[in-house]
């Protein structure tokens, strides 16, 4: 995650890879850990915003070491009534007992005075949003752990389960890493795969991920505990590094091949959703799966034996498992088709 978010931007600040996994680990069996820590129940931070931090939250709450506090940002306007709204880290750590920081500036010299007090051993990074800078980097023996839903080096920055999705990578999985001062440049610790079948929405893809993600957390801090934990520097040559996804990113072109809109449209769930028109009026497109066939491209077919909605494209067919009609709920292909009685769908405009 770029500096600890999974979708946030990456920002500016001190400057790029500055070698944290190149501390010595001690053997296995001293009686101080990796960096001076103690070698029993460590002392952790948890610095996470989003959904997808709640697994790793909930596995260092349940886990053998304490969890200090989890630091989170302050309630923001959210929905459509635009009434403040606590990070989900926040509500689920109040609900499990956990104090809480909502602090605006985590980087400000008060508020490092104020973790230092609480003397942790480690701090964890999942989905956090902001950039922790060389103070917090600084802050315990060892550089932060942070959670990167992504087999790093490829897709650093934001959104990285749904470009591995867009880009039709067979294959993803979870990385956890040392946080540096580059974006998702820092050493890796361990690494969990998994892959990435046809027809599997990026959002589905990414709870699994969260949850392989926070297994694999408590795995790599019993390796730094024991000083068994090795760090492995990214290979920056074979890099590819994200942009924010866009609301046009989800718009389709039917004269593109199958497979490039079947990654579209399956990346792009549940957000921005990927759309075309019908009749003038927006659709968006879940579900889809690119199957062998020739169609003019946007021509709506009979229905195939798997109740899926196939439509032409520049190459091959997509089959389409749901439809949303712009103001109306998911329809599955058979009820959309029944109702709607499609001819053509054309490209996003």
């Amino acid at each position: 995650m770029t500096d600890g978010s999974a979708d946030g931007p990456g920002e500016g600040g001190g400057g790029r890879g500055s070698g944290w996994g190149c501390r010595e680990m001690p053997a296995p069996g001293e009686g101080r850990a990796a960096g001076g820590s103690p070698a029993g129940p460590w002392k952790i931070l948890f610095f996470g915003t989003a959904p997808f931090a709640l697994p790793a939250l909930e596995a260092l709450a349940s886990g053998p070491d304490v969890l200090l506090a989890v630091v989170a940002p302050p309630p923001a306007p959210a929905g459509r009534g635009r009434g403040l709204r606590a990070a989900a880290t926040a509500v689920r750590a109040r609900e499990l007992g956990i104090t809480v920081l909502e602090e605006p500036k985590p980087n400000s010299s008060a508020f490092l005075d104020k973790l230092r007090e609480l003397e942790p051993d480690l701090s964890v990074v999942c989905a956090y949003g902001s950039l922790l800078k060389d103070g917090l980097l600084g802050l315990c023996p060892l550089p932060p752990l942070n959670i990167h839903p992504s087999l790093l080096p490829r897709h650093r920055g934001p959104a990285p389960v749904n470009w591995a999705v867009i880009r039709g990578d067979p294959e993803t999985g979870v990385s956890v890493m040392h946080l540096d001062r580059g974006m998702d440049e820092g050493p890796v610790l361990a690494q969990a795969r998994v892959p990435v079948p046809p027809g599997r929405p990026a959002g589905e893809l990414e709870r699994e991920l969260s949850v392989m993600g926070a297994e694999l957390l408590l795995e790599t801090v019993a390796l730094l505990k024991d000083g068994r934990a090795v760090p492995h520097p990214q290979d920056g040559a074979l890099a590819t590094v994200n942009r924010l996804l866009a609301k046009a990113d989800g718009d389709l072109d039917f004269t593109r091949p199958a497979g490039e809109l079947s990654g579209t449209v399956n990346g792009c769930d549940p957000w921005p959703g990927a759309r075309c028109l019908l009749n003038g009026k927006s659709v968006k497109l879940f579900g889809a799966y690119p199957l062998p066939g020739t169609a003019e491209p946007g021509l709506a077919l009979p229905l195939d034996a798997s109740g899926r909605l196939p439509i032409g494209t520049g190459e091959g067919i997509l089959a389409v498992s749901e439809l949303q009609p712009e103001g109306k709920r998911r329809l599955g292909a058979g009820e959309f088709a029944r109702g709607y009685r499609p001819v053509r769908f054309d490209p996003a405009g």
